[in-house]
C-alpha cells in the first residue's frame, strides 16, 4: 500500500505540473499573439535630384478622389493635431476621407487606423523626413523609447510613451507589431540617412 501510495503522489505531481506548464505556455502564447503584427500599405515618397517630391503613397492618390464636406473641428479644420514637445512638433493632421489627408501637403491619418477614442485602436500617422518643407517629421529620428507623444482630439488630450522604434524595408507595406491589448500611436517615416527603410515608432497610451 505504501508503493502504491507513493507512485500515486507521483502520478498526481506529474499532473498537477504538467496543468501548471499549460497554463503557464498558454498565457505566453496568448501574449504573443497579442503582440502579433499588422501590415499596412504605405510607400513614403523621395525627393528626385531636382528637389521634386514624388508621392508615392496608393492610399493619397484614392483620397485626392474624394469629394466630400468634412466638419471643421478646429481653426485649421484638423481632425486632430500631434505634439511631441522633445523636438518641438505640432502639426494638425486631418479626417481621413479628407483631400487634405495627403501626405505631400500634410500629416497623413493612414486608411487602416482607428481613432484615438477606440479602446484598444492603433492610430496611423504618416509624414515625410526629408529636408524640404514637406518633412514634418524630419526629426523624429531625435525620439528614443519613454518619450512621449500627445494626440489632441475632440477636445481631449490622450498622451502616448513610446515603446518600440525599429525599421522595416521600403517595399509599400509596413509590418506593424504592437500589443493589441492597448491603444497605441504608431508614427511612419523614411529612415534617417537611408533610402531602403521606413522607422516605426511605437506608443502606447498611458
Amino acid at each position: 500500500m505504501a508503493k502504491l501510495s507513493n507512485r500515486m503522489i507521483v502520478i498526481i505531481a506529474f499532473v498537477i505540473i504538467g496543468i501548471g506548464l499549460f497554463l503557464i505556455t498558454g498565457n505566453y502564447f496568448a501574449g504573443k499573439k497579442d503582440k502579433a503584427y499588422e501590415k499596412v500599405s504605405v510607400s513614403l515618397y523621395e525627393e528626385n535630384e531636382g528637389g521634386e517630391v514624388v508621392d508615392n503613397t496608393p492610399q493619397n492618390i484614392a483620397a485626392a478622389e474624394i469629394e466630400t464636406t468634412v466638419e471643421d473641428n478646429s481653426g485649421e479644420g484638423y481632425l486632430g493635431i500631434l505634439k511631441i514637445d522633445k523636438i518641438n512638433l505640432e502639426q494638425g493632421f486631418y479626417d481621413k476621407d479628407n483631400p487634405a489627408n495627403n501626405v505631400d501637403q500634410n500629416v497623413t491619418l493612414l486608411a487602416p487606423s482607428n481613432y484615438p477614442d477606440e479602446k484598444n485602436g492603433n492610430t496611423i500617422l504618416v509624414a515625410h523626413s526629408g529636408s524640404s518643407y514637406l518633412g514634418y517629421f524630419k526629426n523624429l529620428y531625435q525620439l528614443a523609447e519613454g518619450d512621449l507623444a500627445t494626440v489632441v482630439y475632440k477636445g481631449k488630450t490622450y498622451v502616448y510613451k513610446i515603446v518600440n522604434i525599429y525599421t522595416d524595408i521600403k517595399d509599400g507595406d509596413v509590418t506593424i507589431y504592437r500589443d493589441r491589448s492597448k491603444s497605441t500611436l504608431t508614427l511612419i517615416t523614411c529612415t534617417k540617412d537611408d533610402d531602403t527603410r521606413q522607422t516605426i515608432y511605437i506608443a502606447e497610451l498611458q
